[in-house]
């Protein structure tokens, strides 16, 4: 499975406050919660901070405190977090316990996930809408021949590139001819039947065909 890390949630996140308001939005894709309750805290600050969450949740949606729910004190490393755990197990038999640094009840954690996972109902279907893309249509030019056997391309863009060339550099006229292969005209000439030899024009610019 997936597990999407939340922090954020401060009070006033259902409104924007921190970046609350993004991760909210991650939460609603979720099929189970996990509240991880700061085992370095007091009691009374670990009941705050789970009040302030299921507060901004409600406040987000009131369906999310319908997912299924666990509960687990971190840090059980620490000899106060431990007595801590203790306390509010005897509250709730299901509050769980974990400890990053010793991977102390880590184990247990997933298990209890992965089996609440498999009683949560089904992820909701999402509703995606293809994006429309719209892609530049392919530069335009046609090619005609002439009584004399000269071929003649037209078409603005082309046009405009014989226009803006310099001829006489060498480097202008191989950047002018890759042009002309990227844009399909020598391949369309070559369809036309164009041989070494023959002549073509593009504009006011007229070349042998090599």
């Amino acid at each position: 499975f997936v597990a999407v890390d939340v922090p954020g949630l401060i009070e006033g996140a259902h409104e924007g406050a921190g970046l609350g308001d993004r991760f909210l939005r991650h939460v609603e894709r979720t099929r189970i919660l996990v509240h991880l309750l700061d085992g370095a805290k007091s009691l009374d600050e670990m009941a705050s901070d789970r009040a302030t969450i299921e507060a901004e949740l409600r406040a987000w949606n009131p369906l999310l405190l319908e997912k299924p729910t666990i509960v687990a004190v971190t840090k059980l490393d620490l000899p106060e977090s431990r007595e801590r755990f203790a306390e509010l197990r005897d509250r709730d038999p299901e509050t769980m316990g974990i400890s990053a640094a010793t991977h102390q009840g880590v184990p247990e954690l997933l298990g209890a996930m992965w089996r609440a996972l498999s009683l949560a109902p089904p992820p909701a279907a999402i509703d995606v809408t293809p994006a429309q893309i719209s892609l530049p249509t392919r530069e335009t030019f046609t090619i005609s021949r002439e009584d004399d056997g000269t071929f003649v391309v037209t078409g603005e863009r082309v046009e405009q590139l014989a226009e803006r060339t310099n001829f006489d550099s060498d480097e202008a006229l191989a950047r002018f001819e890759r042009a002309l292969v990227k844009m399909g005209v020598e391949k369309e000439l070559q369809a036309r039947g164009v041989r070494e030899g023959d002549s073509v024009r593009i504009g006011t610019y007229e070349f042998t065909y090599s």
